[in-house]
């Protein structure tokens, strides 16, 4: 047994897989050349095959939710790509090259011009032409595109790089993927996601010496693949890809159980979204509804600010897959690192930048009252720490609502993401329907950190901690009911915290919704708000860190497995903690 390698990449698709290694067969790429006689007719072969790769692609967009759909479907417009066809043409009709050669030719060099342009968004879309490629070379050799993995074995696939449609139509035996190329933001990679399939990317030329049949471990989350584990190593990868499949199968089961502390306290779990795919994996999990939707994420390729019809466009499949559960869209937080093309160098975000903008914001606000007919929805203004930014964007609503002939508008919500937000929590909740702390930018902000370093991750400080109290006093002062959207809602050091401090929903990413709803369950009531006014007394992150740590170990000991530790009493109930 040679002894393990450990392969790096990027993280692109979270999840653990363990199996073997498995490559699908190459095409074959035919080199004689085409008597001029017959090049009209091979010609023909290679337009087929084309149209029929698209058609192929559009059949199977119809079989996936609707923003992997689209993804796919995309692919139906490059096999018809004129630039594409005529280098098709020219590779067949003038230099004799067979219609396969000439649409591998033709789609990698289509991919490459597409890849050195520099920009991430359209570089994506490199490896959805090459799939297009393989896949209409294959329908004019009349060759399967794709192989079948071995029939009862788990494989781990090993690739160059993936197309989207080919990571949709993978067997069930294929558990996880490595790419040698490719990137996180690749579409493959968001198909991966919403298919809970473990996806590394970026791993390099040392992925072509793993030979088929090799063991190898797929770490999803850490971005690295593990070639030839220790027998240790694989077995407790294995353990815990059993367990993170037992976890899913308990958020099934578990959906219809209230969010409910031990002591009898409601807490509302809703799920943070982008698209439709996580809509399905969060409401599977129990989820109450879209605590936030993310409206800019679908818009980072723009070249000019979107407009009525694509935020339509855009909102109504993500609310159709809601069906009746409320959601919460968030206006576009555009600038800083989410900037699209036409924005770069703004030193303007969020609500400041929307309304310096009134025609863009509107049409936003006219597209979310049109999605919101018949539907309970509710809107969200980021970076907000004026409340004349929500006098005057209520003002804006009612006057968009007039002109679509609407009786009303849907209620109007503020993020705390500052200190200046969070000390004028009252004055917002004065003025707004609901309030949202969005922690990432708020812990940032607090401590004078990068949100993307490691100290951005210390939301438990105690500096953190009195900003989103006092923004929760401030709301249910008001009456207003308050949300936490960052990530802070499905840490375990936070979570008991933030139920203590008596925050009313809690919205987590679509994988983390099951366990949160787990979390609140193990939870006293009571016992965490003796817990939340203790952590305030704090003098550093560290000192809160000891105080919460044995909760959170608790906590932790059951997001993957059915075991609670050792530290749960014999009725399975959290033992009391604090003072």
């Amino acid at each position: 047994m040679m002894p393990s390698r450990l392969l790096a990449g990027h993280p692109a698709a979270p999840g653990i897989a363990v199996g073997g290694a498995w490559r699908r067969p190459e095409q074959d790429r035919a080199t004689h050349v085409v008597a001029a006689a017959d090049r009209q007719a091979e010609h023909r072969r290679a337009q087929t095959a084309l149209e029929l790769a698209g058609t192929e692609l559009n059949e199977l967009a119809d079989r996936l939710p609707a923003d992997e759909g689209e993804i796919v479907r995309a692919g139906v417009l490059m096999a018809g790509d004129p630039a594409l066809l005529a280098t098709v043409e020219e590779a067949v009709m003038v230099r004799g090259a067979p219609a396969s050669a000439a649409i591998l030719e033709a789609s990698d060099a289509y991919a490459d011009a597409i890849a050195r342009l520099g920009d991430e968004m359209l570089a994506a879309r490199a490896d959805d032409v090459r799939s297009l490629g393989r896949r209409a070379a294959a329908h004019a050799t009349a060759a399967p595109d794709r192989a079948e993995g071995p029939a009862d074995e788990p494989v781990i696939l090993i690739a160059d790089d993936l197309g989207p449609a080919d990571v949709a139509e993978l067997p069930s035996t294929v558990l996880g993927v490595a790419l040698l190329g490719s990137a996180p933001t690749a579409h493959a990679a968001i198909v991966a996601r919403s298919l809970g399939l473990p996806l590394v990317t970026g791993i390099g030329p040392e992925l072509l010496d793993v030979i088929d049949g090799t063991p190898v471990a797929l770490d999803g989350d850490a971005g690295s693949l593990v070639v030839e584990p220790e027998p240790e190593l694989a077995r407790t990868m294995a353990e815990e890809m059993r367990a993170r499949q037992r976890a899913t199968a308990r958020d099934d089961a578990e959906r219809e159980l209230p969010a409910r502390t031990r002591d009898g306290h409601d807490v509302t779990v809703l799920v943070n979204v982008a698209g439709s795919a996580e809509v399905a994996v969060g409401l599977r999990a129990g989820a109450e509804g879209i605590g936030l939707l993310r409206t800019e994420l679908g818009f980072m390729e723009a070249r000019a600010w979107p407009t009525e019809a694509e935020h339509l466009a855009m909102l109504e499949p993500i609310l159709a897959a809601l069906g009746p559960h409320p959601a919460t869209v968030r206006v576009l937080d555009f600038g800083a690192d989410k900037a699209p093309p036409f924005l770069r160098g703004t030193s303007l975000r969020g609500i400041t930048l929307l309304l310096g903008e009134p025609a863009a914001f509107a049409a936003q606000l006219r597209a979310i009252l049109r999605a919101a007919r018949g539907r309970d929805v509710r809107i969200l203004l980021p970076l907000v720490d004026d409340p004349a930014q929500l006098l005057a964007t209520r003002e804006l609503l009612v006057e968009c609502a007039r002109e679509l002939g609407d009786a009303g508008s849907p209620p109007l919500g503020a993020m705390v993401e500052t200190p200046r937000a969070a000390a004028a929590a009252s004055a917002l909740a004065a003025v707004a329907d609901f309030l949202s702390i969005g922690t990432n930018d708020l812990t940032a902000a607090t401590l004078g950190a990068d949100r993307f370093s490691g100290a951005a991750a210390r939301t438990y400080d105690p500096r953190v901690l009195a900003h989103i109290a006092a923004s929760v006093a401030g709301a249910h002062a008001a009456g207003r009911r308050i949300e936490v959207c960052g990530e802070a809602a499905s840490d375990p050091m936070l979570v008991p915290l933030l139920v203590g401090f008596g925050v009313d929903e809690l919205s987590a990413g679509a994988a983390r919704v099951g366990v949160v709803r787990r979390w609140v369950r193990r939870l006293s009531h009571d016992q965490v708000r003796r817990l939340g006014s203790e952590a305030l007394t704090m003098r550093g992150a560290e000192q809160v860190e000891s105080l919460v740590e044995p909760v959170a170990r608790e906590l932790r000991s059951v997001d993957v497995d059915d075991a609670l530790g050792e530290d749960l009493d014999g009725g399975g109930r959290l033992l009391a903690f604090g003072t």
